[in-house]
């Protein structure tokens, strides 16, 4: 039997981001695993970390998010439409724990940096555990979501003047201009076809670039921050042919 989905575009552009976020944080991870030679300094693992973090976090809600709009009608109340509910809003929400904690390794000294990933993380697992008692609005997860996008968009910022990272730095400032930018189509209701197109779908795209822009970042600050490998000396009467 067919399934018809009550928000076809919704849903596809919701599915489109969930395997593009999906794919980045798999690339990001495997390419940490088979970094060799000396181990980057500590604000590179976490970046590096965080940022497969925050691509499986968006990757879990968007397809959540697929479920919802392809699956489910919007009427529904039964319990599979709380749970994907529950879990798309989660991971919203560790989306922006992530946020906190690439702001933290990207911009401040490794001490301080452990203290906002601790009381971050505390936060949110508080939020989480309220979720599973709670149907909370999408509201929500915005609110907890854009305390972290704040302050990852000010250590940017901070770094700005050192040209080591100014380059990724630039690239995650577009992913987060590109963001707010289809949260506002998104609130402001712009679409692309009102019926066929809406303003969900509109979000989506633009978030789907969005992606890219992090994806490149993300390899760029690992790039830019690893260590520079000093060149062995020979032993003097090798014999052996330069380079």
């Amino acid at each position: 039997m067919a399934i018809r989905s009550p928000e076809p575009a919704v849903a596809l552009t919701d599915l489109a981001i969930g395997l593009e976020a999906a794919a980045f944080a798999v690339l990001g991870e495997v390419a940490r695993r088979r970094t060799r030679g000396p181990r980057p300094a500590g604000a590179v693992v976490e970046s590096a970390r965080w940022f497969t973090v925050f691509f499986a976090s968006t990757s879990v809600a968007a397809l959540a998010g697929a479920a919802l709009h392809g699956l489910v009608p919007a009427a529904a109340t039964g319990s599979a439409r709380r749970r994907l509910w529950r879990v798309s809003l989660g991971s919203i929400g560790v989306a922006g724990l992530s946020a906190w904690c690439l702001g933290a390794a990207i911009a401040l000294p490794e001490r301080l940096a452990r203290r906002v990933r601790r009381t971050a993380i505390l936060a949110h697992a508080v939020y989480l555990v309220a979720l599973v008692r709670t149907n909370p609005p999408y509201s929500v997860a915005i609110a907890t979501y854009l305390p972290g996008s704040l302050a990852l968009g000010l250590a940017l910022v901070s770094r700005m003047g050192d040209q080591t990272v100014r380059g990724p730095a630039l690239s995650a400032l577009a992913g987060l201009g590109l963001t707010f930018a289809a949260a506002a189509a998104q609130l402001g209701r712009l679409a692309l076809h009102p019926r066929l197109f809406d303003h969900n779908a509109t979000y989506h795209t633009i978030q789907a670039v969005a992606l890219v822009c992090f994806r490149r970042a993300a390899r760029r600050f690992a790039a830019a921050r690893e260590p520079a490998q000093s060149t062995p000396v020979k032993p003097a009467g090798a014999g052996s042919f330069p380079g």
